[in-house]
């Protein structure tokens, strides 16, 4: 928005700076298409390189969850994490000399804003550091904090000063008609509106069309890049228990399906991308139909494309359709088969119907990541068992590398119904200032499941990429999307 309305917008990807020293080591292709059809090796050790240069393993952690990394999660108190944020702006290895290289390279002169978008704990201590860093070379620059993890965590940055220290302006929310209203009261100009519009006159109610340039993409093999875009806000189901979406998307948009058309087609006439990860929360059955069918009428090209839905009967008749159209990869919250968590989660579905659906995708050439959660309040360790014991026996039933999975133990999150009205026998003691998940009384049984299920998803990776056959121009990008 802000470089549609005639701002200078420069973007500082350190991710991709940071992926690209570990990425490409042996990459096997795989099926998968989107986060999950990651370079996992690479995003390890560039996460485990990332950690161990904090500065905070040897400091003790504050509310530690029973599973949790204490750095990826930043379970520490505000005080340790002040400190090395200080440590490491006034040392230039690893982090300093490597940051302000990057910020003078992408700004020729001071800017009006450094913006930092934290997404989760795991980005805290580098963003901080950012904006650290950001102002001690540009002091009359303002530093601006925004992202969904600082919008879950709106209340405490209004009640506790020391956590915007270093923070001129907190952004909450989809602020992109405040930032740029920021912009022009720093710029002292007017905003200069788009001319042309990004998409066809069926306005969608946030822009479709992602804005980068030639130097972002310069960072990405462009034949193997897959590109996020988001076609809505919110989700539509909105009623898991554990999740945080009613907190920082509490109102869901619809569908604009020619927008999202129109946008793909662009994106592929413009940088010949072909390769797209949809990261709505809930792409719902009619809308994976909608998308489908337009996709196959308006695109002269063939691309390639993954969504996140929920499990539903009626996508068991659309799976030819949506192969067809080129969707390579469908993230089902399954959650659990357990009748229990079923009710707990309010997410219920018929174990037989999630296998028909699952192989019925599978069967059709798309490829499956199944999603299920573990160690929730009042399940044994044998039903945990028996839940993952049913998805490798599904995964041994579909064709080689059709299904993955993502295999998660339950974590008591910010702003989740489940916290604001824990269920009973669950005792909450803390969560740190700026981590996502408090410390709860679980059972000792979780550790080592916990352990067990790390195993069983680094198997099944190495077994998706040797199933998925030789490189080709389809395989994953090493790094990310």
């Amino acid at each position: 928005m802000a470089a549609r309305s005639g701002f200078q917008v420069e973007v500082l990807d350190l991710n991709i700076l940071l992926l690209r020293r570990f990425g490409n080591r042996a990459v096997r292709p795989s099926h998968t298409l989107g986060d999950h059809g990651k370079d996992r090796s690479g995003v390890a050790a560039a996460a485990q390189w990332l950690f161990d240069h904090t500065g905070l393993r040897d400091t003790a952690p504050l509310h530690l969850p029973d599973t949790a990394d204490p750095v990826a999660g930043m379970h520490y108190p505000l005080a340790a994490i002040s400190d090395a944020i200080t440590a490491a702006a006034g040392d230039p290895i690893p982090w300093r000399a490597w940051l302000e290289e990057h910020l003078r390279a992408t700004c020729d002169r001071p800017p009006a804003i450094v913006g930092v978008s934290l997404m989760g704990p795991s980005q805290v201590f580098v963003g901080l550091l950012v904006l650290r860093v950001a102002k001690e070379i540009w002091p009359a620059t303002t530093t601006v904090l925004g992202g969904s993890h600082v919008t879950l965590l709106r209340e405490s940055l209004e009640r506790d000063p020391a956590l915007r220290d270093g923070v001129d302006l907190v952004l909450t929310g989809h602020c992109e008609d405040e930032f740029v209203t920021v912009l022009a009261r720093l710029s002292a100009r007017p905003i200069r509106r788009p001319l042309a519009p990004a998409q066809p006159p069926t306005r969608a109610p946030f822009e479709y069309l992602p804005t980068f340039g030639e130097r972002q993409l310069a960072h990405y093999d462009r034949q193997q890049i897959t590109l996020p875009v988001q076609f809505t806000r919110g989700c539509s189901y909105g009623r898991c228990t554990f999740c945080t979406y009613p907190v920082v998307e509490p109102q869901p948009t619809a569908l604009h399906v020619e927008a999202a058309s129109h946008t793909i087609g662009a994106l592929v006439r413009t940088y010949g991308i072909r390769r797209f990860s949809l990261k709505d929360s809930l792409f719902t059955a009619p809308m994976l139909n909608a998308l489908a069918h337009t996709l196959r009428q308006d695109l002269a090209t063939e691309v390639r494309w993954s969504a996140t839905t929920k499990a539903s009967r009626a996508l068991i008749p659309l799976a030819p359709l949506l192969a067809a159209s080129g969707l390579a990869t469908l993230e089902i919250g399954v959650e659990t088969i357990n009748p229990t968590g079923q009710r707990l989660f309010d997410k219920r579905a018929d174990p037989t119907m999630l296998q028909e659906l699952i192989l019925a995708l599978a069967e059709a050439g798309i490829t499956v990541v199944t999603n299920l959660i573990f160690g929730f309040p009042g399940e044994r360790e044998e039903e945990a068992q028996a839940q993952l014991q049913w998805f490798l026996r599904l995964q041994a039933a579909a064709p080689p590398g059709r299904v993955d999975c993502s295999l998660n133990m339950l974590e008591m999150v910010r702003g989740a119904p489940m916290v604001a009205h824990p269920p009973a026998g669950v005792e909450l003691h803390g969560v740190a200032p700026w981590a996502f998940s408090y410390a709860w009384n679980t059972p000792a049984w979780r550790r080592h499941f916990s352990a067990r299920l790390q195993r069983v998803e680094r198997a099944r990776g190495d077994a998706l990429t040797a199933a998925s056959g030789p490189p080709s121009r389809g395989g994953a990008p090493a790094g990310g999307s």
